[in-house]
């Protein structure tokens, strides 16, 4: 092994350690980090295979084959954003286990809030944004995968921050896409999975709370949107969100659709923030 990716493994093996001690007093399961990885998702994903422990959490530095919702690719810059996927243990396999991306998200907004990055808001289902000129510029984007084995599944998300862009922009100059160094000073990468993690296990992100912590962040709620969903598009007001995170839209008659996974285009917004 070279020197050089030595001290890489160094740094992120140390950062890992100081992770974990920071978050010695909660029950968080494994905490890896690595320089380089495929995707933070799939290094747990392969531990569902095993004995996994609830709560594990795979961090990077950069991911070389990173996923977003739908199969799109998610890209990265080394060292420029905060790449996390957690693991989470239901033994229930219910509808509701599509509550831990939302939990991922509602815990990152209010990471953010708190750091002093106010404006970040909730494009549903779980991307965060910061609005420039009116239009939502991706910040964030989460992503959920499951394994399910009778009644027991495992669910593992994954969040990748733009802390920084970099060359990132240079490369991709149309596309509305924002980092934290553009609001304000980007935090460390470890004090950011610090908060997040710590807010994840607080009791706001109780099944009882969540809906409300969610619809507070929401940049969806309230807008005239256009969603598209296996194939079909539906236009309407985004009312409001199911126990289980899908989107209600009410249309121009007045039905009422149920979105579960789609795409979401904000044409106006009905309500003023």
């Amino acid at each position: 092994m070279s020197i050089p990716k030595l001290i890489e493994n160094i740094s992120a093996n140390t950062k890992a350690r100081i992770l974990r001690k920071r978050l010695k007093d909660l029950k968080f399961g494994d905490i890896t980090w690595k320089s380089t990885t495929g995707s933070t998702n799939q290094d747990l994903l392969e531990t569902a295979k095993k004995m996994p422990k609830h709560l594990s959490v795979a961090i990077a530095d950069h991911q070389t084959a990173g996923r977003g919702r739908l199969e799109r690719e998610w890209l990265s810059e080394k060292k420029a954003s905060l790449l996390m996927s957690v693991l989470f243990k239901d033994h229930t396999a219910s509808d509701l286990i599509g509550l831990y991306s939302m939990k991922l998200s509602v815990a990152a907004v209010k990471t953010l809030h708190r750091m002093g990055f106010h404006g970040i808001k909730i494009k549903w289902p779980n991307d965060l944004v910061t609005i420039h000129n009116g239009e939502a510029h991706k910040l964030s984007g989460v992503l959920a995968q499951t394994v399910i084995k009778g009644s027991d599944a495992v669910v593992v998300v994954g969040i990748g921050i733009n802390v920084t862009l970099s060359n990132f922009r240079d490369h991709f100059p149309e596309d509305r896409i924002s980092a934290l160094s553009e609001i304000e000073e980007p935090p460390k990468v470890i004090d950011l999975a610090e908060g997040i993690l710590r807010e994840l296990v607080s009791p706001a992100m109780s099944n009882n709370d969540l809906k409300a912590e969610y619809e507070k962040n929401s940049h969806t709620l309230g807008s005239l949107v256009e969603v598209s969903s296996q194939g079909k598009k539906f236009v309407g007001i985004a009312i409001s969100l199911t126990k289980s995170g899908a989107l209600l839209i009410e249309s121009e008659d007045g039905s009422v659709k149920e979105i579960s996974v789609g795409d979401v285009t904000h044409l106006r917004e009905k309500f003023a923030d």
